[in-house]
């Protein structure tokens, strides 16, 4: 892909200025010919650095939840002054910093102006904007409700956001202490120890075994430093990678499931994320099947998803949600019975809201409890290993010690 500043004429004569994101000029330049446009001018734009690395390492690019939360917002508050569609997007792109997400609004406004709908033009950016998104703007179009559509679409990513800031901000700590004693580790291993090794052969006693082993260990990650580095730097690549075709991450994603404390701290973030995005989506007026369809093809946790795959083919063959639920392995009790509740009132969507917010209600409780357990034990895995460095150190100096005497 390249970027390339096209500048064009309609057969009106009113010049436009346009950045494309294409695999070549040729295409893109039969594209605008075959719509009737006149080119007068095209430019392939250098890429910035972090664009550049985003070509590399396609996980640091696209736009996150926080920034589509606020084009939202103010879309919906633009709408609510009375604003055209059209119109709201010129007053978002006013002074707008180049991103992703910028771009793909500047190319909707654009398709606006040829006379497509605001949902379509939405859809032809699917990595700017998730599935859900689109599909709820169509119901919102077809409803003739957009305000109020983006209005929980504001409230769903929201939701979403808050949950993921309070298990980020749990796990921000902990990462930070391992991380520091990984590095204290390596440091000792890689320049105190065989400081050591030098003044025990001035010494000539013999070593304890456990002396031995972490003189050897040492001497191993001197001398192989940059190539234990640079392997770890390739599995670390590797394993991104592997973690982004559907094989790797359905196999990672029930590695997390199974991890001791950790996997039902991920299994309840799933079922949030299922509950609350399924509930956005009935509350907008689509299908209960057409949505799970959907939701489960944007769930984070694949392995979760293969668990309700058969969830629409049940309903499609009459089966009540909730029993469809009792019927696949391992649903929680609790789900099964909201689901009812919400089947037999009606009121399915704010049900699955609560279901959603009781989910997130567990996971603030869990992560206090994981966080409040994890501090004392990387504390004390940290004073363990630094502490048994320290006396395979000294094992050998009180023994030269005692024989002076």
């Amino acid at each position: 892909m390249e970027k390339v500043l096209v500048k064009f004429a309609d057969g009106r004569g009113r010049m436009r200025e346009t950045v494309f994101e294409t695999p070549s000029i040729i295409q893109t330049r039969k594209a605008l010919l075959d719509r009737g446009y006149f080119i007068i001018s095209e430019q392939v734009l250098r890429l910035g650095l972090w664009e550049r690395l985003s070509r590399l390492f396609p996980f640091l690019g696209g736009v996150s939840p926080g920034e589509l939360t606020e084009f939202t917002k103010l879309l919906r508050t633009l709408l609510k002054a009375g604003l055209p569609l059209h119109d709201a997007l010129d007053v978002f792109l006013e002074d707008a910093s180049t991103g992703p997400l910028n771009r793909a609004i500047g190319q909707v406004k654009d398709d606006i102006d040829e006379g497509i709908s605001f949902s379509k033009a939405l859809g032809r950016h699917p990595m700017i904007f998730p599935e859900i998104y689109v599909r709820t703007v169509i119901a919102g179009e077809k409803a003739g409700a957009l305000e109020s559509i983006l209005e929980r679409l504001v409230m769903h990513f929201s939701g979403m956001i808050a949950i993921r800031r309070k298990l980020v901000s749990a796990l921000i700590y902990p990462s930070i202490l391992l991380l520091v004693a990984m590095g204290a580790i390596t440091y000792l291993v890689v320049n105190v120890v065989p400081e050591f090794a030098d003044l025990f052969k001035s010494l000539d006693v013999p070593l304890p075994a456990f002396t031995q082993a972490v003189l050897g260990l040492s001497t191993i990650i001197g001398s192989w430093f940059w190539s234990i580095a640079g392997f770890l730097a390739i599995a670390i690549y590797g394993f991104i990678n592997f973690s982004k075709t559907s094989a790797g991450r359905l196999a990672i994603d029930g590695i997390k499931l199974r991890a001791p404390v950790f996997g039902a701290l991920e299994e309840k973030f799933a079922l949030s994320q299922f509950s609350r995005t399924l509930s956005t989506m009935l509350k907008g007026g689509l299908p209960l099947v057409e949505s799970l369809d959907v939701v489960l093809d944007s769930m984070q946790n694949k392995a979760v998803a293969k668990r309700l795959a058969d969830l629409p083919l049940m309903l499609g063959r009459g089966e009540s949600f909730a029993k469809s639920l009792k019927l696949l392995k391992g649903m929680p009790t609790v789900m099964i019975r909201i689901v009812h509740v919400g089947e037999e009132s009606g009121n399915l969507g704010e049900m699955l809201q609560n279901l959603a917010d009781h989910y997130d209600e567990e996971i603030s409780n869990l992560t206090g409890i994981l966080t409040s357990l994890v501090e004392p034990v990387l504390f004390l895995g940290m004073a363990f290993v630094v502490g048994s460095f320290i006396v395979a150190l000294l094992l050998p100096i009180l023994s030269a010690a005692s024989n002076i005497h």
